[in-house]
């Protein structure tokens, strides 16, 4: 599984996070009751927490973030980091340095799941988070579906080579993919990995995202379930469809490579009929803060 740092109380583990991927959620009367969930993506922090690239301090992006959504209306199911927790390399240092950032969302009975990117050492964010006797469903790979009463989380492991910009998926996790997709229960799915889709490349032209991008879509298309894909990587918020699938670029909350995009971090509030993506700029002068981007569960 991905690394999941649970709530650190058993009580309030069982009210937050374990309890809303273990249980049936009872809804409240009105028919708009939401199940809110909180993203981050490409985290980038270092050992050093004062440590800023691009005129920007990563841990305290994360601090910022972290209190932002411990003030949210609902209280979140849990928590997913879409990979780079880490700066650069992923060393031990910097994991032990992000777990005590968030460490608050832990303390209030939240649940962090967190994948894999391009900037992560798997070695050392293993040793950091779990144990060897964990499951893994899939060998060289850190996986996991997480349900809820109304929606599906799969969370997949695209990274390749440690500081290599482009990632993988492989066979054997596009194979568990299926499979997992089929057995999930019958609720609008969202599909998580860090690197961007990237179609065909050119003669000559560098891989930088998902290179077995057109196997993933092979599969999810094969679902109707799935409702959209998630990814980070290119530190740039942004929305478009492939076929009927969402696409979903989440911001950076560490840096963008662009000073006119936003960074901060994603409410994804799910209802009856529909999730809503809202942007949370750090900056809330920014022009797309508050922005929502609404995915329909109906095909």
């Amino acid at each position: 599984m991905p690394v999941t740092l649970p709530a650190i109380t058993r009580r309030r583990w069982l009210q937050g996070g374990l309890a809303a991927i273990l249980a049936p959620h009872v809804l409240g009367k009105d028919a708009e009751d939401e199940e809110t969930w909180i993203l981050f993506s490409d985290t980038h922090i270092s050992a050093d927490t004062a440590l800023e690239a691009r005129g920007a301090n990563m841990a305290e992006n994360l601090m910022r973030c972290v209190n932002q959504a411990l003030k949210s209306r609902q209280k979140p199911y849990g928590v997913l980091v879409n990979g780079d927790c880490a700066y650069l390399e992923g060393q031990a240092g910097d994991y032990e340095a992000f777990a005590a950032r968030v460490a608050p969302l832990r303390e209030a009975g939240v649940a962090v799941h967190c994948a894999l990117g391009n900037h992560d050492d798997r070695e050392h964010f293993l040793a950091a988070f779990t144990s060897p006797d964990e499951p893994r469903p899939v060998a060289g790979k850190h996986v996991a579906a997480i349900r809820s009463a109304r929606v599906n989380w799969v969370l997949l492991d695209s990274l390749d080579q440690v500081n290599s910009t482009a990632g993988v998926l492989g066979a054997a996790q596009l194979g568990w993919l299926d499979r997992t997709l089929v057995n999930l229960p019958d609720r609008p799915t969202f599909v998580m990995a860090h690197h961007n889709p990237q179609g065909e490349l050119a003669e000559g032209q560098k891989a930088t995202g998902l290179t077995d991008s057109t196997a993933l879509f092979e599969v999810l298309r094969r679902h109707a379930k799935v409702r959209a894909f998630l990814y980070g990587h290119t530190h740039n918020w942004s929305h478009s469809t492939d076929g009927g699938i969402h696409l979903l670029n989440l911001p950076p909350t560490a840096y963008v490579f662009n000073a006119a995009r936003p960074n901060g971090w994603v409410a994804a509030r799910a209802y009856a009929d529909r999730m809503e993506f809202e942007l949370r700029a750090l900056n809330p002068a920014h022009d797309q803060h508050a922005e929502k981007v609404v995915v329909p569960f109906a095909v």
